[in-house]
Order: C-alpha cells, then sequence, then structure tokens
C-alpha cells in the first residue's frame, strides 16, 4: 500500500499536468509558426579608429556627428528568444582613440510614446527599464566575471559592471559619460568609456576582445543583441571586436583611501563616540586589486531582513557590507543544488582589519584572497584560484581557515565544470579538519541545456563530520540523488507572454542507510500579456518520519514595473505531520515622482501565530541625494530608522542615521558618517 503522502503528491500531480498539457497545447500554435534565423553568433566587428582631423563626438544623444559615419557597424539585432530577427531594429556605432571608447545606439520604436524610462540613479536596478547595453571581454575569456558592461536607459541613466569588481565608490569604479534622446522614431543613447577605467591585457599591436550589444525593449518585454547567444545564454557565442589597438600603458601602481568619520550621539553606552576608519584601495597592476579596510563600521548598512519562513536549514541572508561585496565574485563558487555555499560572507562576524586580493594573474587565470583579523575574538582566511580551459571548461581550488577558540575549522574545496554544447558536466569535493570535523563531502552533476530546456541530474554526499565554519552547508549525514528540469517559453503574440514548468524530485539517505528525504516539488507559472503573473505549485514527501504536503498559490500584477507592482502569495497544507498556513501579500509603489514605498508582510500559522511586516521607503531629492527609512516587524519586536544620504558622487559622501538600521528593536541614537576621498 502507498503511504498516504504519496498518494495525495499524485493526485496533486496529475491535476498540474493537465495545467501542463494546456500550457503546451497553447505553446504549439505560436512556435509552430515562427521560423529558425541563421546563425548570428560568433559575429565579427572590424575596429575603427577616430581618424585624424575628424571631431570626437559630443556625448549629447543626438548621433549626428561627422564621427559615427566613419564608425564600425552593428546592425540586424537578434530576438534570441523568438530565434528570428527582431521586430523594431537597433543599430550600433563603435569608435576608439587613444583615451576613449565611443558608442552610439539608435533604437528604433514603432510606438515611440510606449518607451520605459523610470529609473535616474546610477546603477540601480534597470531591468523593466528600456535599455541598450555594450559588453566587453577584454581578455576574451568569454567569462562574465571579467566582463566590462555599461548601460544606459533613454533618461541617460548609467548601469556599470567593470570586471575585476569595483565598488560604489565614484573614485574606485572609475567614470564615464553617456546620454539619451528621444527622436521621432524611437531613442538614442551615446557613451564615451574612458580606457584608463578598464582592465585589460597591456600588449603591442592589434589585437582582439569579445564584445557583443544588447537592447531591452520594455513594451515588447523583448531582449535584442546583435550577436545571437542563444536561447541559453552561451557566453562563447558573443562577438568579436578585431584590430583594436588599446592604449600602452607604462603602469604605475595606483594608492587610493577612503576615511572616515563617524559620530554617534543618543545610544545607550556609545553616548558622545567617535568611530574612524579608513577603505584603501591598491593597485599593483593593471589586473591585480587590492582593498583593505581598518576598523570598518557598518552602522549605517542597511542589512538584509531573514525570512520566518518554515525551513529546517539555515536560510540564506543576502550580504550588504561593503568590504565583503568588493570583488565578491572571486571568492563564490556559488550554490546552485550543489554541496552548499562553501563561503557565506555572513560568517564572519568581527572584523577588526581586513584585506582582500582579486584579479588575474594572466589571461586564464583568477585569483581571489581574503584575510580579517577581530583582535582576540577571530580571524579568517578565504582563498580562491580558477584556472579557465577555454570559454566552457575551468578549474577550481579554494582553502578556508577559521581560527576562534575551540573552533578552528579548515576546508580544503577542489571543484570543476565543463560543457559542451548542450550538455555539460561539474563535480566538487570538499575535505574540512579541527574540533568537530573531519569528513568529506562531493558532488557531480550531469546538464543538459537545450533552447528552453534545462535538467539536471546530481549526486550529493555530505559526510557526518564534515564541518565548514564560512559555509553555508544546509544538511549533512546525507547522501542521495537530487534532479532538477525546467521547461519555458515565451511569445511575441497572444494573450499569453510566457509558461514555465518546473519539477525536481529528490532522494536521500543518511549515511548508515536509513531514508533521509523522498520529496518531490511541482510548479507551473504563467505570464500574461497585460503583465500579470500566475502560478501554482505542490510540494511534498517525507523527511525522516516527518510528512509534508503544502499547495501554494501566487498573483503578482505589475510584474515588470516595480513602482507600481502588487502580490499575494499562499501556501497551504501539512508541514512536519502538522498544519500550516502562510499568506505574504506585497506591493511597491512610486508616488509623487520621488517617493517609492515597498512593502512585503509573512504571515504564518505553524506551532501558533508568527508575523512578519516589512516597510520601506526612499525619497530622491536628486539622484545622489536621498531620505529613506525602513520599518521591521518581527513578532513582538519593532524596529525603524530614518536615513538622508549625499553619496555616489566623487568627493566627499555624507550618512545621517536616526535608530539603528540592524538593531532587532527601535534603538534611540543619531549617527553621522563622513567618507572622504583621498
Amino acid at each position: 500500500m502507498r503511504p498516504k503522502a504519496t498518494v495525495t503528491l499524485i493526485i496533486a500531480g496529475r491535476a498540474l499536468s493537465r495545467l501542463i498539457f494546456c500550457g503546451c497545447i497553447l505553446a504549439a500554435a505560436p512556435l509552430a509558426a515562427q521560423q529558425v534565423t541563421a546563425s548570428f553568433a560568433n559575429r565579427v566587428l572590424k575596429a575603427a579608429q577616430l581618424p585624424a582631423g575628424v571631431p570626437s563626438p559630443i556625448i549629447d544623444g543626438d548621433g549626428g556627428d561627422p564621427a559615427w559615419k566613419v564608425a564600425a557597424h552593428a546592425e540586424t539585432f537578434i530576438d534570441v528568444d523568438a530565434r528570428r530577427v527582431g521586430a523594431d531594429q537597433t543599430e550600433a556605432f563603435l569608435l576608439y582613440d587613444k583615451q576613449y571608447i565611443y558608442v552610439y545606439f539608435h533604437c528604433r520604436d514603432s510606438r515611440p510614446d510606449g518607451i520605459v524610462a523610470r529609473e535616474t540613479v546610477r546603477d540601480s536596478e534597470m531591468s523593466a527599464d528600456d535599455t541598450v547595453q555594450i559588453s566587453l571581454d577584454p581578455y576574451l575569456t568569454r567569462k562574465y566575471e571579467d566582463y566590462a558592461v555599461f548601460t544606459v536607459n533613454p533618461l541617460g541613466t548609467r548601469g556599470t559592471h567593470i570586471g575585476g569588481g569595483r565598488a560604489g565608490k565614484a573614485e574606485w569604479q572609475g567614470d564615464w559619460t553617456a546620454a539619451a534622446k528621444r527622436v521621432a522614431d524611437g531613442w538614442n543613447a551615446e557613451m564615451r568609456i574612458p580606457w584608463a577605467i578598464l582592465n585589460y591585457p597591456n600588449r603591442r599591436g592589434p589585437g582582439r576582445m569579445g564584445i557583443n550589444f544588447r537592447r531591452r525593449h520594455s513594451r515588447a518585454k523583448l531582449e535584442t543583441m546583435w550577436s545571437d547567444l542563444g536561447q541559453q545564454r552561451f557566453n562563447e557565442r558573443d562577438g568579436s571586436w578585431d584590430g583594436v589597438e588599446a592604449p600602452q600603458r607604462a603602469w604605475k601602481p595606483r594608492f587610493s583611501l577612503l576615511p572616515y568619520v563617524q559620530p554617534i550621539a543618543g545610544a545607550a553606552g556609545k553616548f558622545g563616540e567617535v568611530h574612524s576608519g579608513l577603505d584603501l584601495r591598491y593597485q599593483p597592476t593593471s589586473d591585480l586589486t587590492a582593498v583593505g579596510t581598518l576598523h570598518p563600521d557598518f552602522a549605517s548598512v542597511e542589512g538584509a531582513v531573514e525570512s520566518i519562513a518554515f525551513s529546517r536549514s539555515e536560510r540564506f541572508v543576502p550580504e550588504r557590507r561593503p568590504f565583503f561585496l568588493e570583488g565578491a565574485d572571486f571568492l563564490n563558487l556559488g550554490e546552485g543544488y550543489q554541496v552548499g555555499r562553501f563561503f557565506d560572507s555572513h560568517r564572519i562576524r568581527e572584523v577588526d582589519t581586513g584585506v582582500k586580493l582579486y584579479g588575474k594573474l594572466d589571461a586564464a587565470s583568477t585569483v581571489g584572497i581574503l584575510g580579517t583579523v577581530g583582535f582576540g575574538k577571530e580571524a579568517n582566511f578565504v582563498t580562491r584560484f580558477r584556472r579557465d580551459f577555454g570559454a566552457t571548461a575551468s578549474a577550481n581550488a579554494m582553502v578556508l581557515q577559521h581560527v576562534k577558540g575551540g573552533e578552528d575549522n579548515s576546508v580544503f574545496v577542489l571543484a570543476q565544470d565543463a560543457r559542451r554544447g548542450k550538455w555539460g558536466f561539474d563535480s566538487q569535493f570538499a575535505a574540512s579538519s579541527g574540533p568537530n570535523a573531519g569528513g568529506v563531502a562531493w558532488s557531480t552533476a550531469i546538464n543538459l541545456s537545450d533552447k528552453n530546456l534545462f535538467s539536471t541530474i546530481r549526486w550529493n554526499d555530505v559526510g557526518t563530520k564534515f564541518n565548514d565554519r564560512l559555509g553555508l552547508i544546509r544538511f549533512n549525514d546525507v547522501h542521495g540523488l537530487l534532479t532538477y528540469t525546467d521547461w519555458s517559453a515565451s511569445w511575441r503574440h497572444g494573450s499569453l507572454r510566457g509558461f514555465d514548468v518546473s519539477f525536481s524530485p529528490t532522494w536521500n539517505w543518511h549515511q548508515d542507510g536509513r531514508p533521509f528525504q523522498r520529496t518531490a516539488d511541482l510548479g507551473v507559472s504563467f505570464e500574461s500579456r497585460s503583465d500579470y503573473r500566475f502560478g501554482v505549485g505542490v510540494q511534498g514527501g517525507m523527511f525522516d518520519n516527518d510528512h509534508d504536503l503544502t499547495f501554494n498559490f501566487n498573483l503578482e500584477s505589475s510584474v515588470s514595473n516595480r513602482f507600481r507592482r502588487w502580490g499575494l502569495f499562499v501556501t497551504s497544507g501539512v508541514q512536519a505531520n502538522l498544519p500550516y498556513t502562510a499568506v505574504g501579500p506585497s506591493f511597491s509603489l512610486r508616488i509623487f515622482r520621488k517617493l517609492d514605498i515597498v512593502f512585503g508582510a509573512f504571515l504564518q500559522s505553524y506551532k501558533g501565530i508568527e508575523h512578519q511586516e516589512i516597510l520601506t521607503f526612499n525619497y530622491e531629492i536628486t539622484p545622489h541625494r536621498a531620505w529613506g527609512g525602513r520599518v521591521v516587524v518581527n513578532n513582538g519586536d519593532v524596529n525603524f530608522y530614518l536615513s538622508y544620504k549625499n553619496a555616489g558622487r566623487a568627493g566627499t559622501d555624507t550618512y545621517l542615521v536616526f535608530g539603528d538600521p540592524n538593531a532587532s528593536r527601535f534603538a534611540s541614537q543619531v549617527l553621522v558618517k563622513w567618507v572622504f576621498a583621498l
């Protein structure tokens, strides 16, 4: 006789399978009418230098400068999801001289009144705006960590990602210029990017760099690109910028300081205190960056709030402390469905001083090193080395050391990933030592990425004594099989815009052979042309002797517009043999063109009633000056704070905070912080 949980899960799965079948039928008609384009991958753009006597273009969004007539021309942008030449075409023009790279986009739009541009703050999330983007791959590694990516929306708002990792402070990130302008048949954008802010090989003569141009068309919910990466966004399909002669530079090590002064008034035990410290940045080579901190104080940094939702393991909480964000990609192997997150910077609690070194040793070798000391409390050391073997294969080694009385811990990690075409293979092996440690953990998987489909089959094995005190390993004393399959579709016409279905069964045992986890998750979601998202799902099975079976429902409006979005999710059923219900309403809204309000609530009924409400607001005076605050209600605890900042440009940054952003209850204090650039 089948267990009750299994029978119920099968019945629920049959109901959801009917929804999946309907979605597949809806997908078949539009897909049948689509034509697969010729290959537009790995396109080549010949480099064009600004000729002598031709004035450099004025960055005003007009696009009428004579220089653009002699620029390299990139045209025929591809709708990679629909597999055809995109509607409302885009053209990109590229020039360079010894100081700058110049870029001009002309974006045609059959409905220019529908162009979307809302974001005005540099490096803010612009996923809902119309945007254009150029990505440069100076080392031709086809690895995103090495890319320099520059994004502009129709208001001229800039977004920046520079390979090597950069802080948000303008003096460290490097500055560049952009402008945008609406025209009769769409909009234009122009950029001027200094070579000096890029990391690139210092070589003589013409060379080759990776390149691509992208456009996000918000009204059509469409992404087009010049060199077609395919539906799975394989970077090895990026284009090439051939014959470019990057300026030679006799490198001189660069050194800069960001000291801060922070008086505190009103806080219990801190009245009249003045804290001070500094961050420093040193570039010994053009490809390596060292960052240090002395007496860091994160009191003015708003931390992420941990959810109270039911969980059998620790939850991951995003890091927001600036020192740990700097160059973070160089120390992170990711988590996914693997053993876990081998390094989670939240584990480092006490920091009096710290240093990081990260960047490239050569075109194929990347390194990240972190050391921190909390005097008399703890010390930590993390290093990661990556070696690339072409665009789709790499090997990694990590060493993690945590020193604290009675908790000394060392972990050594080896990892690799490789892909050939649609098929990929990855594996990880880790060994730990120290008090209450000594076990190993390993994982291996085969992955398939094929158009709209992603599927993986993974075996995980985490020993009973494996202990990583600097990582987030959700379970140990476990081994078993996990599979995950996701299929999605998107359409350019009709009432539905997208469809997604995922299925993830798991079979795990304890190391002594006792069953541990026998569960399955099944979810289906639809996205409508009117900008709604609707999803249903079922999760159930057994954890040890605990029975789970929950159903969930979620509905979200204005999914592409964070300035007027609302949502609701409901989960109900059984968790660990007990009735369980959770409800979560949310909304985000912009009013008066300046004030952003975001609210999220979570009400949970399980062994009693728990609730959590988070309200944040931000009033943007200018792109660099704003008032903000947050209210957090966590069951019986209430905390709130109010802040003012004048930051993000070159020069002195100023922060004023009433309250403590990260206390569990309101703290009566006033904090002022000035950060100077030297």
